[in-house]
């Protein structure tokens, strides 16, 4: 009986001491939670480049003008060309967002110009003022241009999707050449028709804004290339002018005169493409 009672006791601490053991090798053998490691920061740190592309532009002109009248002419032309500069930014990176700054500072070679028939409804009273009929050539050509915007991007590995806004600059020069019409008969303007030159030349800073998006790929860990369009609208600038021609006139000597305020509005889209190199701030190898 003795025997019995002792390994049934010895049975039950067995049991007990295997369920322990089973239960404490079950604890042991449960897996530790996985951290939730995010993307490398692939594009976080400061970049420097450069770019190259094309732009295609429009310009509206509105010209009011006094030749012994006072119409207004509308009228616009486009201007196509390429550009070219160099870039600096600097770069944040939480997880798959990448958001920072960068500037741009180039060369916008951009050139157009047209010649317009200018309504001049007025007509003169006198015999030398009659029918003055004036056209107008505009031209314009870009110089030195710059942007400041801010940049919020998608990252996928090796891959970086943006959109980007802010500020830009034109330094521009607008020239304008007229030649008008000063009587209508032969006899009238002593025995051969007149015609009266002006020229005129203003170079200026237009102030405005840009907007674009871009892809970015890395080629190594510091260089990537990138594709982007940028959508500039560089605002409007007014001129006015005021000049004096002297011509003959049925055997004496007449004056025409020419003023007036021009105001001319400049966009332009652009294409470039581009190389990055990265100063620092990744922290893995590309995959």
């Amino acid at each position: 009986m003795r025997k019995v009672a002792f390994a049934a006791a010895f049975a039950a601490c067995f049991g007990v001491s295997g369920f322990a053991s089973a239960a404490d090798l079950s604890l042991k053998d449960t897996p530790e939670p996985q951290p939730n490691y995010e993307l490398s920061p692939l594009w976080a740190g400061l970049h420097i480049g450069a770019h190259v592309g094309g732009g295609w532009g429009n310009s509206d002109v509105t010209d009011t003008f006094i030749y012994k009248a006072d119409p207004t002419g509308n009228n616009s032309f486009d201007t196509t060309g390429v550009l070219a500069g160099v870039q600096l930014g600097y770069n944040f990176q939480r997880g798959n967002f990448v958001y920072g700054v960068e500037g741009d500072l180039g060369w916008m070679n951009l050139s157009g110009d047209e010649t317009f028939d200018l309504p001049n409804p007025t007509k003169g009273t006198s015999k030398y003022e009659r029918d003055r009929d004036i056209t107008g050539n505009y031209s314009l050509s870009g110089g030195f241009y710059g942007d400041l915007t801010a940049r919020l991007g998608y990252a996928t590995e090796n891959s970086l999707l943006y959109v980007k806004g802010g500020a830009a600059f034109l330094n521009a020069d607008f020239e304008r050449h007229y030649e008008g019409q000063n009587c209508s008969t032969i006899r009238t303007c002593g025995g051969s028709r007149q015609t009266s030159k002006f020229d005129f030349d203003d170079s200026d800073t237009m102030l405005g804004w840009t907007i674009g998006v871009g892809a970015e790929y890395k080629l190594t860990q510091a260089l990537s290339l990138k594709l982007e369009y940028q959508h500039f609208d560089f605002g409007s600038q007014s001129y006015d002018y005021k000049d004096t021609v002297g011509f003959d006139c049925g055997g004496g000597r007449c004056a025409s005169e020419l003023s007036g305020t021009v105001e001319t509005d400049l966009t332009v889209d652009a294409v470039t493409v581009g190389l990055n190199y990265q100063l620092g701030g990744f922290d893995d190898e590309l995959k």
